[in-house]
């Protein structure tokens, strides 16, 4: 049976096999009482069939809209989001980061919204530019705050210092000193769902933030771990347990500083 995910990535890379096999089943199913939500305009080879329906069931047309967006925004530049996560969380433990702007609101009320854009432009290609440094990717942009992924927990913390590094003469024109940001870093084995990552070991590192200081990279006493045997010129210091919301055992968690 094909799934809608072959079905798209079918028709975005012109599988023949597979979208032949599609076509069938998609105009087998026009007329059924099931839901036409696998039927997505993802690319010319489908419009006749798009058409087709249409045409003998419009009613059914709206149910399109919603899934089909969600579906293709994951397929984008031929599926190559997913599988560059995909390849990082092939290693097994992944490194996870939560980076946000320490004061993003203060700093929108005083400069107003065309600064706080600016700054967000800054931060984003300064993230970009130095991303690389560990092979990480952008998983996604979240307001003033990015989700990154790495291909191992030391990586994470080079790419992350790197990143600090890089926003200390970051700014938008016009806003003198440099810009605040806190970085937060576990490693474990989250989830990859499409274009995105989920689960405990994400939500615990955006909850790490909450211990992090502006200008700080706070680092889980799991991703210091993995990440102290490969990395000889960075130290993780202040280490302290902390609280985290919705846990019952406290996290321990360090101070990562590069050392010269």
């Amino acid at each position: 049976m094909v799934t809608m995910r072959q079905a798209l990535r079918a028709a975005v890379l012109r599988n023949p096999e597979i979208l032949g096999r599609l076509k069938g089943s998609l105009r087998a199913r026009i007329g059924d009482d099931g839901a036409l939500a696998t039927m997505v305009d993802a690319a010319e080879a489908l419009e006749p069939v798009i058409a087709e329906a249409v045409e003998r069931r419009p009613s059914r047309l709206g149910k399109l809209g919603l899934r089909s967006t969600h579906l293709l925004a994951s397929l984008a530049a031929d599926d190559g989001s997913n599988a560059r996560l995909a390849r990082i969380a092939s290693g097994g433990k992944v490194g996870i980061a939560f980076l946000d702007i320490a004061g993003f609101t203060a700093f929108t009320e005083q400069m107003g919204d065309h600064a706080a854009r600016e700054l967000l432009v800054s931060v984003r290609a300064a993230v970009e530019d130095r991303i690389g440094v560990g092979r990480g990717e952008v998983v996604k942009a979240l307001g003033d705050g990015f989700l990154l992924a790495f291909p191992s927990a030391s990586q994470a913390v080079r790419a992350a210092l790197a990143i600090r590094s890089g926003l200390t003469t970051c700014g938008p024109q016009g806003h003198a000193g440099a810009v605040s940001i806190r970085i937060a870093v576990h490693a474990g084995e989250p989830l990859v769902e499409e274009d995105d990552l989920l689960g405990h070991d994400v939500n615990l590192t955006a909850r790490l933030l909450d211990h992090c200081r502006p200008g700080e990279v706070v680092v889980s006493e799991a991703a210091a771990e993995l990440a102290a045997r490969r990395l000889r010129r960075i130290r993780f210091e202040r280490g302290r347990e902390v609280k985290i919301r919705g846990l019952m055992t406290p996290v321990r968690i360090y101070t990562a500083r590069a050392v010269r």
